[in-house]
């Protein structure tokens, strides 16, 4: 009898009592229940609210195990294996360990950010997670946990939202706390929000929530960017850890970490995890949800899953799955109930219809005279649909009675295949609540092809994909929020949301591009070097990637010669052809649509990095360690270079630098021929080092001829594909983009803002595409390629570190507004100072004002002079955009207009301040 079977029986009432865990956990899960509800059903906000919410329903989470009987059962078992998660390994020193080492990264952080301050903050995450890196070396998984977050981490507040989508998002998601409504959306100037689905918002809500976030009009909190930012590191570093865990189980624990190191280092990945914006919502739980199916086609259904002991209590994937989904849909049931309670002071309640706001408090007044300009009246308003059936607190009954179902069969689920399909159910509802339709379109459109493809029916006839269920699943963590709108505004929410955004998207365009075929073709180039080199590999992998034994069985439900790794290539494949197939249909396009069908690519080069690199198991750690580490160095060294050699690295012209002479400045202004040569012969060097220590070390490579030859062939296009993608990357010609302007329209939508002509990124561009260039040319060579793949690496890493923390840092103030509303608040005489935004809607100015901003949109001024003369005596703050600058003047001619910013703050807009 299996340890699982063992602690199931322990947990069996005897006769009809009723056992005494069914009592506790129920108690345990009914008040922690009770305390979320009297939370959401609060007449007044509180504090940290989402906080408190999140730690009660851990706690009814925990009592919902107990009460099952699988937290703590009675008797359990004595040889279930303990989790050893923080143990020391075997020959691995103490100090080395995650129980040494991850207490010393806690402290690093917390008091490191007490004692230096937020401006030290980068470097204090650093330091943490380098402390953590000790630990990493021999666990793969840490190792990719550490290696994604110092990547995505250090910076990611550190600079201004984005405009327009992050500070849009980041407003519609102020909006949800200020105006303590979470099904409604509302953003500034437009009203009702119902363009996207409720994932982010709810998410960068949750974060801000939790944090402290002041939410209220001019409440000018303190670096909002990591509240809105940290959920998307979450979900990408979640993806990460979903790649490494599919593909370790399949093709080795390297593989998995060379699968997930070459998608954290993809332009369009690394790029869109520092970015507030569905993208990564909706991508990163498809990957995770694509995980999830790949673990289970590729499981043997008869495993049933292991427990572990964690102290006195009982862990398993079972355990998991209950977690996530009463985490995920039980909440969203609880506060549809909230909405018909009212929960006031003396612990008493109240019955009432549903009701919500239209407007935004703070800046809505009950009369336009006491609104700010550009917002409506505060009203009140009754759902759409006001019957008693179509009620909050009916919906959320019927989503719990769902959930209840769902819960329970996952609870009597013991076998390891089922389980990971739950998993991809949960995250394919994840996905429709951030993108809507093809969140769980996009998944179930891989699977169908992976079926037709593989031949493997009885996975569908058999009951192996759980579809009934599954599709229970979806519905119930992803639908209750799109009924709830339907109710409150009806078929004008649907009308907006399901027609004009996705199938006028689809069909018609809206917005966007509507290029040709090839349109993606030319943003895969940039969103994935270094990799996209490896393409012509990634194809000779799939199409060779054989075990043993190749045999497949004719009865589609037979599982015994399937052949896992061949089975994962063509799902792989067949991701990407899915994914690049739909969003190329789509009439509507932008740059970072083709997002989805990255991370299959990834895979798939990661799986010909993973055979670059040779066989390394007779190779000793420590020199495994410290010749990737000369690796990295040789492509940072080479990469510098070969930049100074064509002039300035940093990229960054002196603002007094006259406009005429900007043009060339930075290839007139090479680093010293000696210093550029030493860093080379720096590289050389550390590359002759590790070649020679991994030359002594190699094992006879006993790899097919073919498959050699295969690889060796595909790897010789590699360089020219490298070398124009690097070109297309430094270029800059009479006609825009610029070559440099490529990498910010992964992610941005208005591709002709104007570029800050003080930064020219020419020759540190260069240096990454001709060192990458010269590391394939040689990875060509047989003997050369161990080191050669080192070095790819590391350019691939540098390139990642270069664009997050130099490129993105210089160019943010100049594609938001953060730093010229600071000016703002820095500046005012009293906060009854006003400040305007004229003739702009780009939300920054929403956003970092809590909406409490002056709002003229309209091209016609008489509003604006109307305004003028209610305010006579005022000291006024304008925003408007440079190019307006002379008609504002005139406009408000004779009054004194002193410019507060310039276009050293930022090239787009500016601030202005004068007497009223």
């Amino acid at each position: 009898m299996s340890s699982s079977t063992t602690s199931e029986a322990a947990a069996k009432p005897s006769g009809r009592k009723v056992p005494r865990h069914v009592w506790r956990g129920s108690a345990i899960f009914f008040v922690f229940v009770f305390a979320t509800f009297l939370l959401m059903a609060n007449d007044a906000q509180i504090w940290h609210g989402p906080l408190y919410g999140i730690l009660a329903m851990m706690g009814a989470t925990l009592g919902l195990l107990d009460a099952f009987g699988i937290l703590k059962p009675a008797n359990v078992p004595t040889d279930l294996p303990r989790v050893s998660l923080f143990s020391a390994q075997e020959g691995e020193p103490d100090w080395m360990a995650p129980k040494m080492m991850l207490p010393l990264a806690i402290v690093i952080l917390i008091g490191g950010s007490v004692v230096f301050g937020f401006h030290q903050l980068p470097f204090i995450i650093v330091a943490s997670l380098l402390a953590l890196g000790v630990s990493a070396i021999r666990r793969p998984a840490l190792l990719v946990f550490v290696m994604g977050s110092l990547l995505i981490l250090p910076m990611l507040g550190s600079y201004g939202l984005w405009d327009p989508w992050e500070t849009h998002y980041g407003e519609v998601s102020r909006e949800i706390l200020s105006r303590d409504d979470w099904i409604s959306l509302w953003w500034a100037n437009e009203n009702w929000f119902w363009s996207k689905p409720i994932f982010i918002f709810w998410f960068e809500a949750l974060t801000m929530g939790v944090l402290g976030f002041n939410y209220h009009p001019m409440g000018n909190p303190a670096h909002p960017e990591w509240a809105l930012r940290l959920p998307v590191y979450f979900i990408a570093i979640g993806a990460l850890l979903a790649v490494y865990s599919a593909i370790s189980r399949s093709f080795g624990k390297r593989a998995g970490v060379l699968c997930a190191t070459v998608l954290a280092t993809m332009p369009h990945f690394f790029l869109l995890s520092h970015q507030a914006i569905t993208d990564m919502h909706f991508v990163g739980t498809m990957i995770i949800a694509m995980a999830c199916f790949m673990l289970a086609v590729c499981e043997d259904p008869t495993r049933v899953i292991k427990e572990y002991r964690v102290g006195p209590f009982v862990w398993s994937g079972r355990h998991t799955m209950i977690a996530v989904v009463t985490m995920i849909a039980l909440p969203q049931a609880l506060y549809l109930a909230s909405r018909n309670i009212a929960f006031q002071a003396g612990f008493l309640f109240a019955w009432h219809r549903d009701q919500f706001i239209y407007g935004s408090p703070g800046n809505s007044g009950a009369t336009p005279e006491t609104s700010i300009t550009g917002d409506p009246i505060l009203a009140t308003n009754d759902p759409a649909f006001n019957g008693i059936a179509t009620q909050p607190i009916v919906q959320g009954l019927i989503w719990a009675l769902g959930i209840s179902v769902v819960l329970y069969f996952i609870f009597r689920e013991k076998r390891a295949r089922s389980l990971f399909m739950f998993g991809f159910y949960v995250f394919c509802g994840l996905a429709f609540m951030a993108k809507g339709i093809p969140g769980f379109a996009l998944p179930g459109l891989v699977a169908l092809l992976y079926l037709i493809a593989s031949r493997r029916w009885g996975l569908l006839l058999d009951g192996h994909l759980r579809v009934a269920l599954g599709i229970l699943i979806v519905v119930v963590t992803g639908l209750p929020w799109f009924v709830a709108m339907y109710m409150r505004h009806g078929p004008a929410f649907t009308d907006r949301l399901l027609v004009h955004d996705h199938l006028a998207r689809l069909t018609s365009g809206v917005h966007g591009d509507n290029g040709p075929i090839d349109y993606f073709m030319a943003q895969l180039g940039p969103g994935m070097f270094p990799w996209i080199a490896l393409a012509p590999a990634a194809l000779t992998i799939f199409l060779h990637m054989k075990s043993k034994h190749t045999a497949v069985s004719n009865e589609p439900s037979v599982e015994a010669n399937i052949d896992p790794r061949r089975d994962m290539t063509t799902l792989i494949a067949l991701w990407f052809v899915g994914a690049f197939v739909l969003f190329n249909a789509m009439v509507t396009k932008f740059h970072h649509y083709i997002f989805p069908a990255v991370p299959p690519v990834a895979i798939l080069v990661g799986l010909v990095v993973d055979r670059m690199l040779g066989d390394t198991d007779e190779i000793p750690l420590r020199t495994r360690v410290w010749t990737m580490a000369c690796g990295i160095g040789a492509a940072a060294c080479s990469v510098l270079g070969i930049g100074g050699l064509i002039g300035d690295v940093r990229g960054a012209i002196p603002f007094e630098t006259p406009g005429a002479e900007r043009q060339d400045w930075v290839l007139e202004h090479k680093w010293n021929a000696a210093i550029s040569i030493g860093l080379i012969a720096i590289g050389i060097g550390l590359a002759f080092i590790a070649a020679r220590a991994l030359r002594r070390n190699a094992k006879t490579n006993s790899t097919p001829v073919w498959q050699i030859a295969g690889v060796g062939t595909a790897l010789a296009c590699a360089p020219v594909v490298a070398a124009f993608v690097g070109r297309d990357l430094s270029w800059v010609t009479t006609q825009h983009p610029y070559g440099y302007e490529r990498l910010i329209h992964l992610f941005v939508y208005n591709y002709g803002r104007a570029w800050p002509d003080v930064f020219d990124y020419r020759p540190i561009l260069t240096g990454f595409g001709f060192t990458a260039t010269l590391f394939l040319v040689l990875a060509v060579f047989r003997a050369l390629r161990p080191i050669a793949t080192r070095a790819l690496l590391g350019v691939a890493l540098c390139f990642a570190v270069w664009s997050l923390d130099v490129y993105l840092i210089d160019l943010s103030p100049h594609w938001g507004q953060k730093e010229v509303i600071q000016q703002y608040f820095q500046r005012r005489r009293s906060p009854d100072d006003p400040l305007v935004a004229w003739q702009m809607n780009w939300k920054g100015e929403n956003f970092y004002t809590g909406n409490h901003v002056e709002k003229f949109v309209d091209l016609d001024n008489a509003k604006f002079r109307q305004w003028i003369e209610r305010h006579r005596g005022a000291h006024a703050f304008v925003m408007f955009e440079h190019s307006r600058m002379e008609s504002f003047r005139s406009l408000v001619s004779p009054r004194v207009v002193t410019p507060v910013t310039g276009m050293r703050e930022n090239n787009k807009f500016l601030m202005v301040e004068l007497d009223l």
